[in-house]
């Protein structure tokens, strides 16, 4: 009996090492703990793909509404491949395939579109999903409002591809009315409006670095009027800890959190701005961003201010149309008659090459239909005289008819004539009778 304990005992032993030392090389917690399935399955996921919890509306939030581009796909009661695994773990091949190839400038992750958040609504509801799209792939960035992938491009990594790549690149926007600064940065995302030109290589730099960040240029002062409602412009006199954040080529808003709600339709909220004075170069303008963005609002460093008033100005516009009127030079216009003759001639050339080209065809449809022409005209011809060959003859063969027709009266063939008759036949009989 004993004997039989101490059996039992070893392989009981020998299966919990087994089982620790699996967890160990299966990629699960370190100092040889067992790992739960849900770690077990986290662990086998890849690594660019994060497995979110509806409940953290913090992390909720940064992934729908910061800006980064977010690739999420939504795992619901429907059957769909990988079913068999635990549900955050349900990775679609096309979904997989498409993050792998879009890695560098996109980050994934999975969620559960059906699980009904704090709001009690779930996520299908709040973005109006369709559920039978499979697999179900919701893009966010841009800090627009998250969209689902069309169900046309969601069934191949090219049409994933072609759909996400153009809405997660990089791009500097460009503001030149009092609409399109309100359409940039009057929501929570954090917004850089900058003198710079658009196709700056600075701004293209920070929108691809800053991701969160809404970069927007204003153009130059020769095009463009920027207006804080502050300053001497008013007659405010401004303290000097707030009037360096005003007037800047360089500012920086960032959502107030303690700025009263607005309603729907009404002026947004005031922002906080932190105005930049140094270097226009991308290290000072980054190491700016870096600040400004994790700053305090409260230890300093910004000021409660409306947001700007921006409007193309009308000298630039008309100097602009001038310039489309203005005369060209006579350099201009030698070139431009240049070019204009050596297109003349060309088309020229064209059209002769065209004009020939009927010409050869037209003589050659005109041949072949005279060829054809006088084969038929030879054949009429021959047939004409067919016929009047034909007809000629039947006129000679009718004529003898007549003729043997009035020379044998009786129609036996014997031709006697009357004059012989008469001469050789004379009996007297006519003669008169003198006796009597």
């Amino acid at each position: 009996m004993g004997c039989c304990r101490w059996f039992g005992a070893a392989i009981f032993v020998a299966v919990v090492a087994y089982v620790a030392h699996y967890a160990k090389t299966t990629a699960c917690v370190p100092d040889w703990r067992i790992c739960t399935p849900t770690m077990y399955w986290q662990a086998k996921m890849p690594p660019e793909v994060e497995a979110l919890d509806i409940h953290d509306t913090a992390k909720l939030k940064r992934v729908l509404f910061s800006g980064e581009p977010w690739l999420l796909q939504c795992y619901s009661g429907l059957p769909y491949a990988g079913q068999h695994l635990p549900a955050p773990y349900r990775l679609d091949p096309v979904f997989l395939e498409s993050t792998s190839s879009m890695k560098s400038f996109l980050k994934a992750g999975t969620i559960d579109c059906e699980a009904k958040m704090p709001s009690n609504k779930t996520l299908i509801s709040k973005f109006g999903l369709v559920r039978r799209t499979q697999p179900l792939l919701l893009y966010a960035g841009g800090g627009d409002k998250p969209k689902q992938v069309p169900a046309a491009s969601a069934t191949s990594v090219y049409g994933v591809t072609a759909w996400v790549k153009p809405k997660a690149e990089a791009k500097v926007k460009v503001a030149r009315s009092q609409k399109a600064i309100y359409a940039y940065c009057a929501s929570r995302r954090a917004c850089l409006i900058s003198r710079l030109d658009a196709d700056s290589v600075v701004l293209d730099q920070l929108a691809r670095k800053f991701r969160t960040v809404e970069i927007v240029s204003i153009g130059d002062t020769t095009t463009t009027s920027l207006s804080w409602g502050r300053g001497e412009e008013v007659g405010e006199t401004l303290e000097e800890d707030e009037a360096k954040h005003f007037g800047q080529r360089n500012s920086f808003l960032r959502y107030d959190p303690d700025a009263p709600k607005q309603r729907k339709g009404a002026r947004p909220a005031p922002r906080l701005l932190r105005g930049f004075e140094g270097e226009e170069d991308l290290p000072s303008l980054s190491r700016f961003l870096e600040t400004a963005t994790v700053m305090d609002p409260e230890a300093g460093g910004f000021v409660r201010a409306e947001l700007p008033t921006v409007a193309a100005l009308k000298a630039a516009k008309k100097e602009k149309k001038e310039k489309k009127k203005s005369a060209p030079t006579d350099n201009d216009n030698a070139a431009r008659q240049a070019k204009r003759a050596k297109m003349r001639a060309e088309k020229a050339k064209k059209e002769a090459e065209k004009a020939e080209a009927e010409r050869a065809e037209m003589g050659e449809a005109n041949k072949a239909k005279s060829e054809e022409q006088r084969l038929e005209a030879e054949r009429k011809r021959r047939e004409q005289m067919a016929r009047e060959e034909a007809s000629a003859a039947n006129i000679v063969e009718e004529a003898d008819d007549d003729d043997e027709a009035d020379d044998d009266d009786d129609g036996d063939g014997d031709d006697v004539e009357e004059e012989d008759f008469d001469e050789g036949g004379d009996d007297g009989s006519d003669a008169l009778d003198l006796d009597a």
